[in-house]
């Protein structure tokens, strides 16, 4: 079975806003045997009981199918074309997912 990805369907610049990560904020301690693959840490902490995760499985966006690859080594960061950044939006806080390079090519995964 293919992975789903998510795929540039024209030119995106550098920094340009692509999605909001989004679904149910929880706390990791209640997600320990989720079986959702798409769970990102919101705020880290040492506690469990105390670090919340954004868990995608019952609703979330496009965004929860995009970065399908290792970022956190030096092969997967070459090709990484977005990240995360976290800001506060009316005192919440939101994940939103940008470009970190010009993608130039229809078709290109978003990673």
């Amino acid at each position: 079975m293919k992975p789903c990805t998510v795929e540039a369907d024209g030119p995106i610049k550098d920094l340009t806003f692509i999605a909001e990560y989004t679904g149910d904020v929880d706390y990791l301690k209640n997600r320990e045997n989720d079986d959702c693959d798409s769970i990102m840490t919101l705020l880290l902490s040492e506690d469990p009981s105390k670090t919340l995760v954004i868990c995608p499985d019952k609703y979330g966006y496009i965004s929860r199918f995009i970065s399908g690859i290792n970022n956190h080594n030096r092969f997967g960061k070459k090709k990484q074309n977005c990240k995360c950044v976290r800001y506060s939006v009316n005192g919440e806080c939101r994940v939103l997912l940008v470009a970190t390079r010009d993608i130039s090519k229809r078709g290109e995964a978003l990673l």
